[in-house]
């Protein structure tokens, strides 16, 4: 996972009422979480029954800078994103990630999930967009196929991003502390793992 930000809750059992199904945990400036999205991504697309749920990690409305650790996991992490079909480059800033994750929990209701999914992620590490602006998430949605004028009224709606927040802060109180995580079984395990354990967790629940 992404050692910025380990969750406190890895490897403990989480509190009732928590979904059975396996979930990965994800933020859009995770190096961590890019890799982990990439790989499940593709086993979801597979048939492995697999859940995507943002996390806004840092919470901030505001662009943050790049420190040392995380360009240091950037590095360690490119060849692997590479090979999973995703280039790390490393960021100028970290931009926020609510309307994104907006936009993400949108696109898991539709037919075009996979593919917003992955979209979103290439355009912050690859041309580095700024997915903190409605415009540059309502083209990115477009592309993949979603209906434009729904997308840009959900965007522009700041209930949809205050409730996504008190989601993600039930999700915090319940044991989520930093992504890349993999809730399974009532249990959080570290979500940076590899094709086989992910299916043996899947086959698990």
């Amino acid at each position: 996972m992404d050692e910025r930000r380990a969750p406190d809750g890895a490897g403990a059992p989480m509190m009732e009422g928590m979904s059975d199904a396996v979930t990965l945990f994800h933020d859009l400036t995770s190096p961590a979480a890019a890799v982990a999205v990439m790989r499940l991504t593709s086993l979801a697309v597979d048939g492995v029954p697999i859940a995507f749920e943002g996390f806004e990690a840092i919470g901030i409305d505001m662009a943050m800078p790049v420190d040392l650790d995380t360009l240091a996991v950037i590095d360690r992490l490119a060849p692997v994103a590479e090979a999973e079909g995703l280039v790390l480059r490393r960021p100028r800033t970290l931009p926020p990630t609510g309307l994104a994750h907006v936009l993400l929990a949108h696109g898991e209701t539709t037919e075009r999930a996979h593919e917003l999914r992955i979209a979103v992620y290439r355009a912050v590490w690859e041309p580095q967009q700024a997915i903190d602006d409605i415009d540059t998430l309502v083209a990115i949605a477009t592309d993949v196929g979603l209906d434009e004028p729904t997308v840009a009224e959900l965007l522009g709606d700041r209930v949809a991003l205050a409730s996504r927040r008190r989601l993600m802060a039930t999700h915090r109180r319940d044991g989520v502390g930093g992504v890349p995580v993999i809730l399974a079984s009532r249990t959080l395990v570290p979500g940076l793992l590899d094709a086989d354990q992910v299916r043996a967790l899947a086959a698990a629940v």
